[in-house]
């Protein structure tokens, strides 16, 4: 036997035993098959023999709640209408609010501008009176200083004239 031949018989075994293998597995699997077709068999004659009146019982019960059932269809069917209704009127709602917020934002916002223009005015006003108070302020003190002058020179004056007179009575 040359190597080939050897090969060629290594392989053909390999195929026998693999063959041979998957047979086994092919027969273990219809068996558990039966058993599990037996089992499932018996379990819906259990089913269908012991539980087929309860069942029954409860069909007929059903069988009168079909009106109900169809009352509450309708029921859900007007609901969702009127959810719908009151989604569209809430959200037309909804736009009017923020179209008020919206012209709310902007007159609070002009207003403002308005007041800070107001205010600025007015501290323009109040410096240039500030301004025409110190003015006055300094005017009167210049005047009050003029007049503490000239009192001062009419008391002296008086005085002046007082010693002359006694000057002129000792002449």
């Amino acid at each position: 036997m040359n190597g080939k031949e050897k090969f060629m018989f290594v392989m053909l075994l390999a195929l026998y035993i693999g063959a041979f293998y998957y047979y086994a597995m092919t027969e273990e699997l219809k068996i558990r098959m039966d058993e599990l077709n037996l089992a499932d068999k018996e379990h819906v004659d259990k089913v269908l023999g012991a539980y087929s009146d309860s069942l029954h019982t409860y069909n007929l019960r059903f069988i009168g709640r079909g009106k109900h059932i169809r009352k509450a269809q309708k029921d859900i069917v007007s609901n969702t209408e009127l959810i719908e209704k009151n989604t569209d009127s809430l959200a037309v709602m909804i736009d009017d609010v923020s179209f008020k917020l919206d012209n709310f934002v902007r007159d609070t916002e002009k207003n403002f501008r308005n007041v800070n223009n107001d205010l600025d005015d007015l501290a323009t006003e109040v410096k240039g009176t500030v301004r025409k108070l110190k003015q006055g302020i300094s005017s009167l003190e210049q005047t009050t200083k003029t007049f503490e002058k000239r009192l001062k020179e009419i008391e002296d004056l008086a005085l002046i004239q007082k010693e002359k007179a006694k000057a002129a009575e000792k002449d």
